[in-house]
């Protein structure tokens, strides 16, 4: 699976972004990655480091690191893939919701759900 994607610079943000290496068809699956579960009353220590920026919510007792190239897709309110969690074996999976054509950056919407234009918050900056 990790062979159809890889790390680039994104056009789009100030940094990195995962970029499929061929196409990859609506409904496929791009990624499973495994989740460092962290208790929730350590969010306050997360906050101060980088892992601020990576982080995902996961349940109201626990949010998560993913591991593998799942925290590093940009975030976008028109996204080609999303993120589901599959809470009995503690993983991530990325999965395309559009077609995704070779050398194309992959987005995800960071509020969960592809069609949310719910605004992020003041912690992300740009708007896509």
């Amino acid at each position: 699976m990790m062979q159809k994607i890889t790390i680039k610079q994104s056009e789009t943000i100030n940094g990195s972004g995962v970029f499929s290496k061929e196409n990859i068809k609506k409904g496929e699956i791009i990624e499973i990655a495994p989740l460092i579960l962290l208790p929730i009353k350590d969010f306050k220590h997360i906050k101060k480091t980088n892992l601020y920026y990576y982080y995902f919510e996961y349940t109201n007792k626990h949010f998560v690191i993913a591991l593998g190239t799942a925290s590093l897709y940009n975030h976008s309110y028109s996204p080609n893939a999303r993120y589901l969690y599959d809470y009995k074996n503690k993983k991530l999976i990325i999965k395309a919701i559009k077609n995704i054509k070779s050398n194309s950056e992959i987005f995800i919407n960071y509020n969960y759900y592809p069609n949310s234009k719910k605004p992020l918050g003041d912690w992300f900056k740009k708007d896509l």
